[in-house]
């Protein structure tokens, strides 16, 4: 995983958000999944967007400001909601949101594997979970 931010961009202002921690994914990639079904899937396009329901912007909204609060925690959802953005600004801000929480586009196994890492690899052989 790189570590470049993702740039989310609403209302006149700019956050930079890293890769996400596990406890911001649960939270986000639920909400993600269900708005980017809602709004078509893969052939997702500007009509299926203007028929998303209050409730799926809604929870796009939260999403968004979920992965914008790691950075500024002190941004109430109250406050953020209360920022003058569009729901074009939303969407686009949906890829770096996606990015931010591990998502990347195309299917699962066309997915790079990353290497295992020294602290998680185990001795080929032995068991991790007996002595």
């Amino acid at each position: 995983m790189s570590e470049e931010p993702f740039i989310i961009s609403l209302g006149g202002k700019t956050w930079s958000v890293p890769h996400l921690p596990f406890r911001a994914i649960k939270a986000i990639q639920p909400a993600l999944f269900d708005v980017y079904l809602a709004a078509g899937g893969s052939s997702m396009s500007a009509e299926s967007v203007a028929r998303l329901s209050e409730a799926q912007l809604d929870r796009l909204a939260e999403a968004t400001w979920r992965a914008i609060a790691f950075v500024e925690p002190e941004l109430s959802l109250v406050n953020f909601l209360d920022l003058p953005f569009s729901v074009g600004e939303l969407i686009k801000a949906f890829p770096s949101v996606a990015k931010a929480v591990g998502l990347r586009p195309g299917a699962v196994e066309d997915q790079a594997t990353p290497p295992a890492t020294q602290e998680a690899s185990q001795n080929a052989g032995k068991s991790i979970s007996t002595p």
